[in-house]
């Protein structure tokens, strides 16, 4: 009963990862790699002098909002601009995560300037607005907006324009201006940063999944114990034994002599053996084998004296 409820404690485990992997996979791909439009398009509506867009962003789930205002003119109207119309001459739409605003402004003297500014918490420090003119030879071209901290974590950028100039779109000095701008981020380190995010979130719940999963492991060892169990009783502690005497080391010359001595006392209580010589018989051939004994010992020994 205790190995399954552990199984099956691992094994719902690492379906719960495995999930929340893939998951994380395919949500860091949507952020990084998101639609080149928006879904859906930008609602705008009036709030006092200005107006205020709301939209959801490529790579955002929840929408946000853009405030237009402008200063030494009246704005007429706001709406959105196509990707596919703006995003060219070598320009990436990617770096555009937000729609291109057409902004049209009223009410200026002929040749004047008006301030313009767009306001977003959705927006940071590295936020650029980029402006087209399809009339020009280079259209693209970087809006000089001041950046401007406001409460509440809010970015607000702000730029001249002036009628009949570069940035006006209409390329008219006419008391009117149009302006098609666009809030800029670097793509790539948007998708690193999101991805980065994302991998050090990966990483914190797994190590959540795991502390839980330790702690389902302790309470179902708890629940297996029985009622009456009582811990075991802690081991004696071991007994130290006595060191033994150590014995005087003898040397090899010493150990030899004593060695030798023990022999020849044991070799000297030995009794001899008695020695059986049975007395030969007294054939023929045996008396000339005798004879031939002698007679070659004689040869020997008796040799004629030198000179």
């Amino acid at each position: 009963m205790k190995t399954n409820q552990h199984r099956f404690v691992l094994q719902a485990g690492r379906l719960i990862v495995g999930i929340f992997c893939v998951l994380t996979l395919a949500g860091s791909g949507w952020a990084a790699f998101g639609e080149d439009t928006e879904k859906p398009k930008p609602e705008f509506a009036r709030q006092g002098e200005g107006v205020v867009a709301k939209l959801i962003p490529r790579g955002k789930s929840t929408s946000v909002l853009i405030e237009f205002r402008a200063q030494g003119g009246a704005l007429a109207l706001v709406e959105a601009a196509d990707f596919d119309e703006a995003g060219q001459a070598g320009m990436d739409a990617k770096d555009f995560r937000s729609a291109f605003f057409a902004v049209k402004a009223g009410g200026v003297f002929p040749g004047g300037e008006i301030t313009l500014s767009l306001a977003s918490n959705y927006f940071t420090q590295a936020t650029e607005l980029w402006a087209l003119n399809r009339g020009l030879q280079t259209p693209w071209m970087k809006a000089d907006a001041v950046p401007i901290e406001r409460p509440d974590r809010v970015q607000e950028l702000v730029m001249t324009v002036k009628d009949g100039g570069p940035l006006d779109s209409d390329g008219a000095v006419n008391g009117e201006i149009l302006l098609v701008v666009g809030p800029k981020d670097s793509f790539w380190g948007y998708a690193f940063g999101t991805l980065l995010i994302r991998f050090f979130g990966v990483f914190l719940m797994l190590g959540v999944l795991m502390v839980g999963m330790i702690a389902a492991g302790l309470i179902f060892q708890r629940l297996d114990r029985p009622a009456g169990a009582s811990k075991p009783a802690p081991a004696p502690p071991p007994v130290e034994e006595e060191p033994s005497e150590v014995l005087d080391v003898v040397e090899p010359e010493t150990a030899t002599a004593i060695g030798v001595a023990l022999h020849l006392h044991l070799s000297a209580l030995r009794t001899a053996g008695v020695i059986s010589l049975e007395r030969s018989d007294g054939s023929s051939w045996s008396r000339q084998g005798r004879s031939q004994i002698m007679r070659d010992r004689l040869l020997v020994h008796d040799r004629p004296s030198r000179k």
